[in-house]
């Protein structure tokens, strides 16, 4: 005989709050591709000399028709790599890095194969991250370096300082594209900064792919996982009071919506189920 279903057994997500909400990773996924279409100058970084050059890309910058029409840049411009020692005059080099592939996979972590480095499986309450960096410098050929002035084209008798500085040298050359594949595990707490209440997410640890040596490899990490982490606190926190918000019930009451506490929730929010969960509690007032 087979037991009837309990038309209740649905409501356990709410047992100890009043609303519950939740976010697949496929739908945060959709979203970060996206993002990246439809604002590509987020994640492609290059020199002036090499923005509007596709063929001094190391990926072709995919994009909607929106930014085309409305003249939006593809590539946020920065200023040369320096070569340091070089000050009369000043020189620079071109260089291109951009965010070709993004993807977060949420706990059970079934979506990313994580590297043995980071110690598969994945943590309870928390995601893991793949992104694809590919980069290059402009490699000037000995021809045009010839060119510097010797002696930085000081002359016998000439006072070292003055005059006007000279302005800097951006050497044009070859690039030679390398691409790294870059890991990251991490959670996301629900933290109160001066009065306010946020979600923030934090990267735990990264590994990138066939780097050697280890002491490269661990610059760039440090690099890398210090520039995530900046950037998740800088621009992706979350205030909690854009998300939850008080509305009046027919001009009898106030209904006022706020993260569930713990307890009686344990993680709230929650990275469980290939999904991110919020708990909210919905309180009625005057």
């Amino acid at each position: 005989m087979t037991a009837r279903p309990d038309p209740f057994e649905a409501m356990a997500f709410t047992d100890n709050c009043d609303l519950f909400g939740a976010v697949h990773e496929d739908g945060v996924n959709r979203v970060i591709r996206h993002i990246m279409r439809q604002r590509p100058s987020l994640f492609n970084y290059a020199t002036a000399d090499v923005a509007p050059h596709a063929g001094l890309w190391c990926a072709k910058v995919d994009h909607t028709a929106d930014v085309t029409k409305y003249g939006n840049p593809l590539f946020t411009i920065m200023d040369p790599l320096p070569v340091f020692g070089a000050d009369s005059p000043p020189v620079g080099l071109g260089f291109v890095a951009q965010l070709v592939q993004a993807e977060i996979d949420f706990h059970k972590g079934n979506t990313i194969t994580l590297p043995a480095e980071l110690k598969p499986p994945l943590p309870a309450q928390h995601f893991a991250l793949h992104f694809r960096v590919c980069a290059s410098i402009e490699c000037p050929s000995p021809e045009l370096i010839d060119r510097i002035p010797v002696d930085g084209g000081r002359q016998a008798g000439t006072a070292e300082g003055k005059g006007p500085p000279k302005p800097p040298i951006v050497f044009p050359g070859k690039m030679h594209c390398f691409c790294l594949d870059v890991y990251a595990i991490g959670e996301i707490s629900h933290q109160s900064i001066a009065g306010r209440d946020f979600l923030v997410a934090k990267v735990d640890d990264m590994d990138i792919v066939d780097i050697k040596p280890d002491a490269l490899e661990d610059n760039l990490i440090c690099y890398l996982k210090t520039t995530v982490n900046v950037v998740l606190r800088e621009k992706l926190a979350v205030a909690i009071e854009t998300l939850l918000f008080s509305f009046p019930l027919f001009g009898l009451a106030t209904v006022t919506l706020s993260p569930t506490p713990d307890p009686p929730i344990p993680n709230n929010p929650a990275i469980e189920d290939d999904e991110l969960k919020v708990f909210i509690t919905m309180k009625v007032g005057p």
